[in-house]
């Protein structure tokens, strides 16, 4: 395997149809890393309003039209508005705002090491800085020909947001294929890591 991230997290940040799916497809192949979601939740809750199984719900979901437009499955709200209105008018007023990061970290295998696919709020990120370390997460944000968020609910994170510590990357994924975009998020983070290490042993040796 390419890089080892035991004892890493990775949050993809970035626009809708930039690439984040693919490159946590690609991590946890060339890494063995567990490719998670911070909507795994939402998407457990959406099934149950809607009614819908599995398969048929990630059908209308997964086409790129019927996810942003009304649908009658979903009560005529597009999938997407479900989701945001599942999260922001549901859930964090009733669980509080830290409910998906908490739920997030309870799926992180911090020994593999995980990439979570779609990152945007910074108070997802505390939980699993709280149970994690903040150091052990790695921010990569970027976008893909200019991408930008539109009408998502999410953003790009940033540093004053979010807990002291979280290591930040940014880079574009303008490439003609992924792999050359996924190598160089690994090897950011093995730099990072590097520098961290030297300045620590530089540090203990004053």
């Amino acid at each position: 395997m390419f890089n080892d991230l035991k004892g890493k997290i990775i949050l993809l940040n970035s626009p809708p149809d930039s690439g984040k799916d693919l490159a946590a497809t690609w991590i946890k192949e060339l890494t063995g890393a567990k490719h998670c979601e911070f909507k795994s939740t939402l998407f457990s809750v959406a099934k149950g309003i809607t009614g819908l199984s599995h398969e048929d719900f990630f059908t209308i979901y997964n086409d790129r039209d019927k996810k942003e437009q009304p649908q009658p499955e979903f009560f005529g709200l597009s999938p997407r508005e479900m989701m945001i209105w599942i999260s922001e008018d549901v859930c964090k007023p009733k669980f509080g705002k830290l409910f998906f990061g908490k739920a997030a970290a309870n799926q992180v295998d911090i020994e593999k090491g995980s990439v979570f696919s779609d990152s945007g709020f910074p108070d997802e990120v505390f939980p699993i800085a709280d149970k994690y370390g903040a150091e052990s997460i790695y921010v990569v944000r970027f976008n893909r020909h200019g991408s930008g968020f539109g009408n998502d609910s999410r953003d790009y994170l940033q540093p004053e947001d979010c807990p002291e510590g979280v290591n930040f990357i940014d880079l574009k994924n303008d490439g003609n294929t992924i792999e050359p975009f996924v190598r160089q998020i690994l090897l950011d983070i093995r730099s990072m890591q590097y520098d961290r290490e030297y300045l620590e042993q530089t540090f203990h040796a004053l």
